[in-house]
């Protein structure tokens, strides 16, 4: 039996990191609803693909012969659970411009749409490329399938980019969506870095290369994959608390709108002592 390198204790620590971060996304997912909060929905995928990868990697180092198709395993999940990260950044850009705009330009659905559909074929890809390269560690079809899905990862990439980049500076913000924009901003330069360690990673045929998930440079790995991660997972989080927020305003604008229409069918005015009164019971 193999002992732990430095990537195998990594993996412990994303273990932890992920476990309460997963439990915590499903709480929200459970609390605000899966449809509504879509954001909570995909960090909790990227929590699950990330415990995976990092369990393949405590595995395959505590193994004396690792099998070509567990490390073929690691390195696909590691390389499609750049996915969800960028579809929980989709929804909360569309939240975004839910609240900004009440209701989505048909051109931006459209765009919104195109880049699911493009990061789907993107997580096809890579599971197909990566099943291939288990079989046989040098072949060319499974490296171009890797290729080409990170590829389409990073065209997604810049469009949200220009997307955010565009609500930023042209759209009539206000406070609650220029603040989910803002946050979304943050984390794109940390997830383009993560992406620039996966590309290098995908476009190198050796398992020798300093990018390797399993093999390469340990403080490459923990400063340009791991950390990244973590910062865009915080970051989001956070962006996720403005939703809970919004949500939270939405409810209680919802039940005075009620009330007013109410007092108003009844000959009160929405702003004369009997509405107030209505207020302070309820």
């Amino acid at each position: 039996m193999g002992s732990l390198t430095a990537h195998g204790y990594i993996a412990i620590v994303e273990i932890v990191i992920y476990v309460i971060t997963l439990t915590y996304s499903i709480t929200n997912c459970l609390r605000y609803g899966f449809k509504r909060q879509a954001g909570w929905v995909y960090l909790s995928f990227f929590c699950v693909l990330r415990l995976c990868a990092s369990v393949l990697v405590i595995i395959v180092e505590k193994s004396s012969h690792p099998s070509s198709a567990m490390i073929a395993a690691e390195v696909t999940v590691s390389s499609i659970a750049l996915t969800p990260l960028h579809l929980a950044l989709l929804g909360f850009l569309t939240t975004s411009a839910q609240l900004a705009l009440g209701e989505i330009p048909e051109n931006f659905t459209k765009l919104f749409r195109l880049c699911r559909v493009v990061l789907l074929v993107a997580i096809i890809l890579g599971i197909v490329g990566g099943n291939k390269l288990a079989d046989d560690s040098v072949s060319q079809t499974g490296h171009t399938m890797s290729r080409v899905s990170i590829s389409l990862i990073v065209g997604v990439f810049v469009v949200l980019t220009l997307v955010t980049l565009y609500f930023l500076i042209f759209a009539q913000l206000d406070s609650q969506s220029r603040a989910l924009t803002i946050g979304i901003a943050v984390a794109l330069p940390f997830l383009l870095v993560r992406i620039i360690y996966a590309l290098v990673n995908a476009f190198s045929s050796s398992t020798a290369n300093k990018f390797n998930d399993l093999t390469g440079d340990w403080v490459i790995y923990l400063v340009m994959g791991v950390i990244m991660e973590f910062i865009v997972v915080a970051v989001l989080t956070a962006t996720g608390f403005k939703l809970q927020k919004y949500s939270g305003k939405e409810k209680m604008v919802d039940r005075r709108s009620a009330l007013e229409y109410e007092l108003r069918q009844a000959g009160y005015g929405v702003h004369g002592r009997a509405l107030r009164n209505a207020e302070t019971i309820e």
